[in-house]
């Protein structure tokens, strides 16, 4: 697929000083035609259209599963055929001749000034299941060939409305002190070539741009208070926007592979927001306009990906009509400040109701609360399933520690749920160092018990299970030193980073929204510890098992990875460019993961040197010079004692200064 770095050197090459002309490519991709043609063909519902005749008749011709190629100067057009032609006589079908195999046409494809794409000087031929050209074939191909090739010429895709969205679109992106002669631009808009290439039927569209300003931009003043609000409520419209398109194409469509490839645009669009949220706003900067330009490549390559699986169906033409936008708005933002576009809400909403011309609501809704759709897209379990809502007394002491008894007694003492018990026993629980032992052994039973859970509801494979409850233990303590609560002011709350990482796992309420409960993150560390396990099991299950290639290891150091760069940096641990920060981050992390998984870590996970300064809330980022203090017996080795200096946590990510 073409770039928008490609169609940014189309645009840019074309530049003058003065009036100009700047072209962009309208792209119909191949999925995308084949759907439109199998509609006006009017498939039935398994796939297959009547081209002549009557179905299950005694003259018919049917096609199956129609799709485009390039063969350029020309398009082929390729589909499964079945035939059958004989005479009726007396309610029989007398000597029928029958064939199946593949129907081929070769078609030159036009766009007139009346926006209408179609398909010219056709060329037909058959062939049977072998790829041959047969006597019979050609022979009843004779027959029906005028009538066919009839309805091919008779297609056609109007272009028109997707123009037309296009112009609506650019025109609601253009700042007001410049509408009128881009408004007047646009009336420019013509088709001028058509070419068939790898990605599609490229239509090359053209428009005249008014005169350059040569006068010099002039420095924008420091953004106050109200307008760091709006930056910031802009970049949250951008989410808006990504999460009402993902969950339009994620309804229709039901493969594995897309609805991955929509997560990871998620995710990494999220990351990328929180990068921008740490970094601020840039005076004069549209907000959203990298994080478009950055995402709009990935979410075509979805759209083609779920054309070519049929799943667009009649909603084709809307979602030609969207990309075709959306590659006007990207091609165009090239041509620089001669059109001074800004990507604003009112054009995302405008690009999202392509979409949805009906939706009642708003495209760009930004909401802390739980959306049942994305989690169900996604196929994220709820932690409240995993971790009971309400916690019971625990069950009556006995000589040893409830929370450390054997699975036999725990189970003997019902009806108590463990974790939960668990849950009420750490609420709002920040230990003196007299109770240090008890608190780090309660917990690491809580992330016990919530790591089998987790593993159990995502289908963690059994040869990995070990690996996982490892995982889920060291990233509680590589985000948290094992922490849910912290004291600040006097008064016990939660912890959490100032780019908005909530609790034990440090969860953040902006990359998984909508996937979680915030309040629960906030206040129920069993709640956060589970939904931290159920990201690192989606994590694992999608990259981390990937990785292992015979060390299962590397499946928890990838899963890790992604956890804390988003999905994009799986494979960050192996890599040999990554900033010092990043390599830091994860060789803490595996220096953890090997102490826990040789049960040398239990020493270390409450990082006592860090709950013992004043303030208990802060994590540290600091390389600390000694082992931690712990009042627990010690069991200090070469792998334990270096662990300290190299403690980095998600105080080590990006900060957001409006959190």
């Amino acid at each position: 697929m073409r770039s928008l770095a490609g169609i940014a050197l189309v645009v840019l090459a074309s530049r003058v000083p003065a009036a100009e002309q700047v072209t962009f490519p309208l792209v119909v991709d191949y999925p995308l035609l084949g759907a439109m043609l199998a509609r006006q063909l009017d498939q039935d519902a398994e796939g297959t259209a009547l081209l002549w005749g009557t179905r299950g008749g005694c003259r018919e011709l049917t096609l199956r599963g129609p799709h485009f190629q390039p063969a350029p100067p020309r398009v082929r057009f390729l589909a499964h055929g079945k035939a059958r032609v004989g005479f009726r006589f007396l309610g029989l079908c007398i000597a029928p001749v029958s064939w199946e195999g593949q129907l081929e046409t070769l078609a030159s494809p036009t766009v007139g000034d009346d926006w209408r794409l179609r398909l010219a000087d056709l060329d037909s031929q058959v062939y049977d299941g072998e790829g041959w050209r047969t006597f019979l074939a050609s022979r009843l191909w004779g027959v029906v060939k005028g009538r066919v090739e009839a309805q091919f010429a008779d297609f056609a895709i109007d272009l028109a409305p997707p123009v037309a969205e296009a112009k609506a679109l650019i025109g609601a992106c253009v700042k007001p002190a410049r509408a009128q002669p881009v408004l007047r631009a646009l009336d420019t808009l013509r088709p001028i070539s058509t070419a068939v290439n790898d990605e599609g039927i490229e239509v090359k569209v053209a428009m005249q741009l008014p005169p350059s300003d040569a006068a010099p931009a002039q420095p924008e003043p420091g953004l106050a208070p109200p307008e760091l609000a709006r930056w910031q409520a802009a970049l949250e419209n951008w989410d808006g926007f990504l999460v009402f398109v993902i969950k339009d194409l994620g309804a229709l469509e039901a493969d594995r592979q897309v609805r991955d490839d929509l997560f990871r645009l998620l995710m990494s669009s999220r990351q990328r927001l929180l990068a921008g949220l740490a970094s601020g706003p840039e005076a004069g900067a549209d907000p959203i306009r990298e994080l478009f330009l950055e995402s709009w490549t990935d979410l075509r390559r979805i759209v083609r990906q779920a054309a070519m699986h049929g799943a667009l169906r009649d909603r084709a033409l809307r979602y030609l009509a969207f990309m075709t936008a959306g590659d006007a708005l990207a091609a165009l933002d090239a041509a620089g400040p001669a059109l001074g576009l800004e990507i604003s809400a009112d054009g995302l909403r405008r690009l999202a109701r392509v979409l949805e011309p009906d939706y009642a609501g708003d495209p760009l809704e930004y909401s802390e609360g739980l959306d049942p759709e994305l989690r169900e897209l996604f196929h994220f379990n709820d932690p409240a399933v995993i971790v009971p809502e309400e916690p019971r007394e625990p069950p009556p002491s006995t000589s040893w520690p409830w929370w450390l008894a054997p699975r036999a007694a725990v189970a003997a003492s019902p009806p108590s749920d463990e974790l939960a018990a668990l849950s009420a026993r750490l609420d709002r629980w920040v230990p003196t160092n007299e109770e240090l032992e008890a608190y780090r052994d309660a917990v690491a039973r809580l992330l016990a018990i919530v790591a089998e859970r987790t593993a159990s509801v995502n289908a963690v494979e059994g040869r990995f299970e070990s690996v996982y409850r490892v995982l889920v233990s060291t990233t509680a303590w590589q985000e948290s030193c094992w922490r849910q609560f912290v004291e600040r002011d006097g008064k016990v709350t939660y912890l959490l980073s100032k780019s908005g990482d909530i609790g034990i796992m440090q969860v953040n309420r902006r990359v998984w929204r909508g996937l979680f409960q915030i309040d629960r993150l906030e206040w129920d560390i069993a709640y956060n510890a589970g939904a931290g396990a159920e990201i690192l099991a989606q994590l694992f299950n999608r990259y981390g098992a990937r990785e292992a290639s015979g060390r299962p290891e590397n499946a928890a150091r990838a899963a890790y990875a992604a956890y804390n760069g988003g999905p994009d940096a799986y494979r960050r641990y192996r890599l040999s460019k990554v900033s010092r920060t990043e390599r830091a981050i994860d060789r803490a992390f595996w220096e953890k993961f090997q102490a826990m998984a040789a049960g040398r870590g239990l020493d270390l996970v409450l990082c006592i040197e860090n709950w013992s300064s004043p303030s208990r809330s802060r994590l540290s980022t600091a390389p600390s010079a000694s082992t931690p203090k712990c009042r627990m017996s010690a069991r200090s080795s070469s792998a334990t004692l270096t662990i300290s200096s190299r403690h980095a946590s998600s105080a080590s990510r990006p900060r957001a200064s409006l959190v």
